[in-house]
């Protein structure tokens, strides 16, 4: 992907795409969640194709020359896509942290990531920990 500047409308244009994104991560059974992933790659509306460029095949998701946000939506639907058919649709996770509830891709290797970071990690087991206490005293 070439580095490129976005205009106002194409930074307004990924953020909606990022709301949409949104539906394809949390508890969720594998219909609902494949349903809103080809729904995801029939609004981004790639084709995909093998570039020898650079003298190696390769797979371009986009034509080059589309938007950036093109681009984007290509690249993420087809991501969240290949997670789902080769990682595993339970490896779209929320974080578990109250009042967080972030999106992430859990690449860990056994699949049991529950935040979306280390500092959420640690803020929820210091919660759980400070309730204990209080609950012993």
């Amino acid at each position: 992907m070439v580095q490129r500047m976005l205009t106002t409308a194409e930074a307004e244009e990924i953020w909606n795409w990022s709301r949409h994104l949104a539906t394809c991560f949390g508890s969720q059974n594998l219909e609902e969640r494949c349903q809103a992933i080809n729904t995801l790659l029939a609004d981004a509306s790639s084709r995909p194709h093998i570039s020898l460029h650079d003298g190696r095949p390769h797979l371009h998701y986009s034509a080059a020359d589309a938007g950036a946000a093109a681009h984007i939506r290509a690249i993420t639907a087809a991501g969240l896509a290949y997670m789902v058919c080769f990682a595993g649709a339970d490896r779209l996770g929320r974080c578990a942290r109250s009042g967080c509830g972030l999106a992430f891709v859990d690449t860990s290797r056994n699949g049991r990531r529950a935040y979306c970071s280390v500092r959420c990690a640690n803020n929820d087991a210091v919660a759980r920990h400070r309730g204990r206490r209080r609950g012993a005293d």
